[in-house]
């Protein structure tokens, strides 16, 4: 959605009588990258809150995790596997599309749930580098249910001192970036 800066000017162009003029100008959103931009691996975390039934166990612990973003144009797919859950047998898989300047889950799946349009929510920030945050709710019917949060960074950038960071981010990540490698498809902190 444009930012319509509205201006108010006065003038009393060739007479004494003085007029109201109003401009509207369209500012052009700030641009947001394409799918197709953010192509690439990322890195970080996620964790759930709000944990119900057997999940409950879980609440307060988090996982380091790799993901890998592919894109044609607008639209886009991001894999995620984590240090349990090996990319072949990943975590999630959530399509994107971008439009009207942010993105938008119109599929995927988070463990064996099917997700559907609008079923997370994918927020691209400029937090001293490039942020990509996915969240979301889980519910089986059966085990329970959960609020998820992911939080990635480009695979190869460094994360801010003093910032919540991945649990294995210096023992295992700054290694693998050090030593110019890609993301593992199994994430193995303990080698």
């Amino acid at each position: 959605m444009p930012l319509v800066l509205t201006l108010c000017l006065l003038c009393g162009c060739g007479s004494l009588d003085r007029k109201l003029t109003v401009v509207e100008e369209s500012l052009p959103p700030e641009r947001l990258p394409g799918p197709e931009e953010l192509s690439q691996y990322w890195y970080g975390y996620w964790y759930l809150t709000d944990a119900q039934g057997d999940w409950s166990s879980l609440e307060g612990y988090s996982w380091d995790c790799c993901g890998q973003l592919s894109a044609g144009g607008r639209i886009g797919s991001i894999l995620i596997w984590d240090e349990d859950m090996p990319k072949d047998y990943y975590l999630a898989s959530f399509d994107l599309q971008q439009s009207d300047g942010e993105y938008i889950c119109t599929g995927g799946e988070f463990l064996d749930i099917e997700l559907g349009a609008g079923d997370a929510w994918i927020k691209l920030t400029d937090d001293e580098g490039m942020l990509l945050e996915i969240s979301g709710g889980y519910s089986d019917g059966s085990t329970g249910s959960f609020y998820y949060v992911l939080t990635l960074r480009p695979w190869g950038d460094e994360w801010p001192q003093g910032k919540s960071c991945p649990y294995y981010y210096e023992r295992w990540y700054l290694p693998k970036i050090e030593a110019g490698e890609d993301p593992p498809d199994v994430i193995e902190p303990y080698e």
